[in-house]
C-alpha cells in the first residue's frame, strides 16, 4: 500500500546531458506490515529521437530501488509497463480543481506540458538550442594551481605552463613528474576538470606526482587567433619539457630526469612531430600515454568528405565571414553565424543517442569531428 510520496515528470538527469527521469519515490507498507520506501526512474533521452517503439520503451521501462527506513537495499528490479496496464492506469486519473472549468485547465496543463517535454526528446534534432553561459560559479571541484609561469619559444612566441605540487608537498620538495598537453582549442582544464569529483590532476596530485601542463600556440589562447599550426606547437612543447628540466636541476642539484608525457588530440600529434623530425630530445621522454590520436590520424568517413570537396569549406567561410572560426556561440552572434549554428542541427553525429542541443557541441563537432 502506497502511503505517500512523490511522482516527478521529466526532470534533469545530472549523470547524462540531454537526458531527462520520470522519477516515482514514495512510502509504502508491504503485506507483512513493514515499512519500506519506494524509488523508481524511467530514462528519456535523444536515444529515442523519431523512434515511437523506442519512446514507448524508454516511458514504460521503471528502474526501481527498494529500501527499508535505515536505507538499506532490500531488493532492486525493472518494472515493463504493458500498453493494457497503461490503459487501465490512464482510467484512474482525475483533474483537480472545484469546477468543469479548472478541472479542464488542470487537464489541459499537464497534457500541454507532457507533450512539450515528449516533443523535445522526440524531435531532439530540432528542439531549442543551448548557447553557453558568460559565466559558471556551480562547480563542484576546483583544482587550485600553485604556479604558472611563462614560457617563450625557439622562435619568440610565448605561452603559459600551469603547475600542481603533490599533495603534501612544497614546490622544492623531489617528486616526480608528468607534462600534461592539452588539445586544440582547450587547455588545462582539460586535465583539471572542475565538474567532476576527481579529475586527472587530482589523481596524480594524490599519486605523489607533481603535475605540469602546457597550454601551446593552438590551444585556448588568444595567440591561436595569429593562424599557428600544430607542427608550430611542437616549438612549446619543447619549451615547457626545457623548463620542467631546469626546475628539476635546481631542486635536485643534479641532472634532470627524463619527463613522462600525457598528449591529447592535437597535443599529442605536435608532441609526434617533434619527437619525429628531432625538434623534441627523446631522450628527454620517459615515456608517453596519448589519447585520441598520436602520429598517424585517421579521420572519420564525414571528415573525409568534407575534406574532399572541391571547394575548401574553410576557403568558403574566409571569405564571407573571416579567417576565425568560434567553438562558442550566443544569440546575439550576426546572421551568418545563427544560420551556421541551424544548419548544423543536422550534421552527423553517430548514434541517436548522441544528438544534443549544444551549439558548442554543434561547432566543435563540425571542426574537429567525433
Amino acid at each position: 500500500m502506497v502511503l505517500r510520496g512523490d511522482f516527478q515528470l521529466f526532470n534533469q538527469d545530472p549523470r547524462e546531458p540531454s537526458c531527462q527521469n520520470l522519477t516515482y519515490n514514495f512510502d509504502l507498507i508491504s503485506p507483512s506490515g513493514e515499512k519500506l520506501r519506494f524509488n523508481g526512474y524511467k530514462i528519456v533521452n535523444p536515444s529515442v529521437a523519431f523512434d515511437p517503439l523506442g519512446f514507448w520503451k524508454a516511458t514504460s521501462t521503471l528502474y526501481v530501488t527498494i529500501t527499508q527506513p535505515d536505507d538499506k537495499i532490500i531488493g532492486r528490479g525493472t518494472l515493463h509497463i504493458q500498453p493494457t496496464d497503461f490503459a487501465s492506469e490512464i482510467v484512474t486519473l482525475e483533474p483537480t480543481g472545484t469546477s468543469l472549468y479548472a478541472k479542464a485547465k488542470s487537464t489541459a496543463s499537464f497534457l500541454t506540458f507532457f507533450i512539450k517535454q515528449s516533443a523535445n526528446i522526440f524531435f531532439a534534432p530540432f528542439s531549442y538550442l543551448s548557447y553557453p553561459t558568460p559565466t559558471f560559479n556551480d562547480y563542484s571541484n576546483v583544482t587550485t594551481i600553485n604556479r604558472t609561469y611563462t614560457l617563450i619559444a625557439s622562435d619568440g612566441v610565448h605561452s603559459t605552463m600551469q603547475i600542481w605540487d603533490p599533495i603534501g608537498k612544497g614546490p622544492n620538495d623531489a617528486a616526480p613528474t608528468i607534462l600534461f598537453v592539452p588539445g586544440a582549442a582547450v587547455d588545462h582544464q582539460i586535465f583539471a576538470l572542475p565538474t567532476i569529483e576527481k579529475n586527472a590532476i587530482d589523481y596524480f596530485r594524490e599519486a605523489g606526482y607533481r603535475c605540469f601542463c602546457v597550454t601551446h600556440r593552438v590551444g585556448k589562447t588568444m595567440v591561436a587567433y595569429k593562424g599557428y599550426t600544430t607542427f608550430d606547437a611542437r616549438l612549446d612543447i619543447l619549451a615547457a619539457l626545457t623548463q620542467v628540466r631546469k626546475l628539476q636541476e635546481t631542486q635536485t642539484k643534479t641532472a634532470p630526469e627524463k619527463v613522462y608525457t600525457i598528449a591529447h588530440c592535437a597535443g599529442s600529434v605536435a608532441l609526434s612531430i617533434g619527437l619525429l623530425d628531432g625538434t623534441i630530445p627523446a631522450e628527454w621522454i620517459k615515456g608517453i600515454t596519448a589519447s585520441n590520436v598520436f602520429m598517424t590520424p585517421m579521420f572519420a568517413k564525414v571528415n573525409m568528405i568534407k575534406a574532399r570537396q572541391p571547394v575548401p569549406m574553410n576557403g568558403i567561410y574566409s571569405a564571407v565571414v573571416g579567417s576565425w572560426f568560434s567553438c562558442a556561440s550566443s544569440k546575439q552572434d550576426g546572421v551568418v553565424q545563427q544560420a551556421i549554428n541551424q544548419v548544423l542541427r543536422l550534421y552527423p553525429v553517430g548514434e541517436r543517442k548522441e544528438i544534443c542541443n549544444s551549439v558548442v557541441c554543434h561547432r566543435s563537432s563540425l571542426v574537429f569531428g567525433r
